[in-house]
């Protein structure tokens, strides 16, 4: 479900919007268990992002699991991360998001995932980087 909150964050902040609509309280997917080695790592970044967003703990999310480049750029102006967050996280959908393959480049990697919107499969490819831990930094095709 990686659309929702596009709509409602498209001019502050698309990335996390799409983040946080891939997600919501249904998300209990347990990705991390299909791979090894750094892939489940990466998936297991995917999965935490998830649980943080079901259980709507921006402060988790915007701490330890989104990007510091993310995180920057929310925290501008009169906006904080936690204040956009707390202020989304309710809307974010129902949906469960699927990791269907994972590519690493280095200290960067995507997690290409579908997720359901309005009963329909929707693809797209979150990016990951690794700043001592894989971080949430993107979302294309969202």
């Amino acid at each position: 479900m990686i659309s929702g909150l596009v709509r409602r964050l498209a001019l502050s902040v698309p990335v996390l919007a799409v983040l946080l609509a891939g997600c919501g309280p249904a998300s209990s997917a347990n990705n991390a268990k299909s791979y090894t080695g750094p892939k489940k790592d990466v998936a297991t970044a995917v999965d935490d992002f998830s649980k943080a967003v079901s259980s709507s703990d921006d402060k988790k999310i915007c701490d330890s699991l989104l990007s510091r480049a993310l995180v920057a750029k929310l925290n501008t102006g009169h906006t904080t991360c936690s204040s956009v967050l707390s202020d989304q996280l309710d809307a974010a959908g129902d949906s469960k998001l699927d990791i269907k393959a994972i590519t690493l480049n280095g200290t960067t990697a995507t997690a290409s995932v579908v997720s359901k919107f309005n009963g329909h499969d929707r693809a797209s490819t979150l990016t990951l980087v690794n700043e001592g831990g894989w971080k949430l930094s993107g979302c294309g095709g969202c």
